[in-house]
């Protein structure tokens, strides 16, 4: 079997045709150093926390319920698929674990959640964006001077 043939009763789609109506594909929130507060109580998980497979939980950034709530945040839940759409390595998927807390994601960061009702899950969805075919099309659709990124906006179509 090549790389584009699948097996029989199998079809190609787009990841935005593979949520369901419980799913969600978005961008991270626009969280600035401003918007921060060392003593909030909402987790801000940040690029440095996504890893090639696996969640690092590098960082330590915080923010308050109040602050969230304004900005309007989408919250993570277990489970979650965590987009880096920003390198190294470009496009590195992780699942979100629990943080033991409320927890948000920042921009540069693509929040995936199939659905209950997919075919497809959040699991082997994880597996499909860090495989080589996958990273490829990233490669390939990556845009930026200085630094390679990818818009959920293109992520969602492959």
């Amino acid at each position: 079997m090549s790389e584009h043939q699948l097996p029989e009763g199998w079809a190609f789609s787009a990841i935005q045709n593979l949520t369901s109506a419980d799913g969600l594909i978005s961008d991270g929130d626009w969280v600035e150093s401003k918007d921060q507060d060392p003593n909030g109580s909402i987790r801000l998980i940040q690029l440095a926390d996504i890893g090639d497979g696996d969640f690092r939980n590098k960082s330590n950034r915080f923010m308050s319920e109040e602050k969230a709530t304004l900005l309007n945040c989408t919250f993570l839940a277990e489970g979650d698929v965590l987009v880096a759409r920003m390198p190294d390595p470009l496009g590195r998927a992780c699942l979100f674990p629990g943080v033991g807390q409320p927890a948000v994601t920042v921009v540069d960061v693509c929040l995936i959640r199939v659905g209950s009702s997919s075919a497809l899950t959040n699991q082997l969805l994880k597996y499909w964006i860090n495989s080589p075919s996958f990273r490829g099309l990233i490669s390939e659709n990556a845009s930026g001077t200085t630094r390679k990124r990818i818009t959920r906006k293109k992520l969602e179509k492959f």
